[in-house]
């Protein structure tokens, strides 16, 4: 599903990814771990466009390269990232957070999927209470079913 071969990514005068090197197949879970400034949140933004890599390759889902497609051309390929910080929008119910994310949906469909509310049943229950009033569990539930 997303295989990530020989990858080389700057800062500047930084060399921050080596050669990385990830496979990770259809079905399975892969955690990125390790200590802070090691590259995990680079390798996330590389893999979503938010930085340029270098050199190297991330295809994805069979041979799309993604390294050639905008951010959002990787949102409507069903890629979606979780940012450590969340980033929902405060002032916004969580109804219209979740609406947000529909803009890139492959299948085009402009309702919420029922499966965010199967997974996350406090959304539904609070669907019409403002994100920054949702505790920090809540909001990252928020934000993880914005990124489905």
């Amino acid at each position: 599903m997303l295989k990530i071969e020989k990858l080389n990514q700057f800062y500047g005068e930084s060399h921050t990814l080596w050669e990385l090197e990830l496979d990770v197949p259809k079905g399975q879970c892969t955690c990125v771990m390790g200590r802070n400034g090691v590259g995990k949140t680079t390798l996330m933004k590389c893999v979503m466009g938010e930085e340029t890599t270098s050199s190297g390759s991330i295809q994805f889902d069979g041979g799309t390269e993604l390294t050639k497609q905008k951010l959002e051309e990787r949102s409507r390929l069903g890629i979606g990232y979780v940012p450590q910080g969340r980033q929902i929008f405060p002032l916004l119910t969580v109804e219209e957070n979740l609406r947000t994310g529909l803009a890139v949906r492959k299948d085009g469909s402009k309702k919420i999927p029922e499966r965010i509310y199967e997974l996350f049943p406090v959304l539904k229950e609070m669907k019409n209470r403002r994100g920054g009033d949702l505790s920090g569990g809540q909001q990252q539930q928020l934000a993880i079913g914005r990124a489905w």
